[in-house]
């Protein structure tokens, strides 16, 4: 074994350690645990953990503040090494950082709009359907007909067939989860370490 770390806490990996040029991680039971350690394991690894060669790994992301590493792999895989502790989070990373040498470690804040982007683009078409489909439930109510079309349209249409008072209605209730989620999600903005291959 290269390095062990045996992190505390209900929602952390209670075993991470790096052997072989992988990465193992798991919650096996207390006597594992508490037998686990670099000169007795004989490089036998015990059943039940998960390996993550390095060779996969493209990008590690810690974020100040969040209970876990990230370990994006390949094109559309991820995982978590889950740890509760800031300091010994912080620790695992800064292993891998000195560990993964030819990996380019950057540290910055993300503006607002990188870091919350898909609810700030959700509440920009949210208002634009929502918009006209307002504008159809008006013309409507009005004595306006309109025959069923496709795409965008066809929503904002079916919205305003709803009526404008519904519409408001349903507009705000929506705006308004996006509002709550996209404030909860900027709490959580920190520095955000990165390595990448």
């Amino acid at each position: 074994m290269d390095k062990i770390w045996k992190p505390k806490g209900e929602k952390s990996d209670t075993l991470i350690f790096i052997h072989n040029e992988c990465i193992y991680k798991g919650r096996p039971s207390r006597e594992v645990i508490s037998k686990f350690n670099i000169e007795s394991t004989n490089n036998k690894i015990p059943s039940g953990f998960l390996s993550i060669p390095f060779s996969y790994i493209h990008k590690i992301i810690n974020q100040k503040g969040i209970n876990h590493i990230k370990l994006m792999l390949g094109k559309d895989s991820e995982e978590e090494l889950f740890v509760e502790d800031e300091a010994l989070k912080n620790e695992i990373f800064n292993y891998l950082k000195n560990r993964l040498s030819t990996f380019t470690y950057t540290s910055k804040i993300p503006s607002i709009f990188s870091y919350a982007r898909a609810k700030i683009i959700g509440m920009t078409v949210l208002t634009l359907v929502f918009s006209l489909g307002f504008y159809f439930a008006i013309q409507m109510e009005s004595g306006y007909e309109y025959i069923a079309a496709k795409g965008i349209t066809g929503i904002a249409l079916a919205l305003g067939t709803l009526g404008s008072k519904k519409l408001i209605i349903g507009y705000v209730v929506l705006l308004g989860i996006i509002i709550f989620t996209l404030i909860k999600k900027l709490k959580t903005r920190s520095e955000i370490q990165m390595l990448k291959r």
